[in-house]
């Protein structure tokens, strides 16, 4: 880890890069070495984080799977306290998911 560090920072800071270099026990130049690849794996989120409104107010934040189906979402949204506390004891008419933004209850 600290290999690939002290190469993003040689563009910027040049001579300390090349002493940190040295004393991480390499002995060519860190403008010699091969640019750090990033893995492409690690850069794709599996989670999204929605929106819960209730009457047009936002009560609450879920973090969800990004391939989770409509009808799972509405259930973990809908579990929310701060949406229950915000229903109170009506009933929710409508229930709103758009995928990967918001969830919209209407009561």
């Amino acid at each position: 880890a600290m290999h690939g560090l002290v190469q993003l920072m040689s563009p910027m800071m040049p001579h300390l890069a090349e002493e940190l270099w040295s004393n991480l026990g390499n002995n060519d130049l860190v403008v010699q070495a091969s640019w750090p690849v990033a893995e492409s794996a690690l850069l794709v989120d599996d989670t999204v984080k929605m929106a819960v409104q209730v009457n047009g107010k936002v009560r609450a934040t879920i973090e969800v799977s990004k391939d989770l189906d409509k009808a799972s979402v509405e259930q973990q949204a809908l579990a929310e306290a701060s949406v229950q506390r915000a229903i109170g004891d009506q009933t929710p008419r409508k229930v709103i998911v758009v995928p990967g933004r918001i969830v919209n209850v209407v009561i």
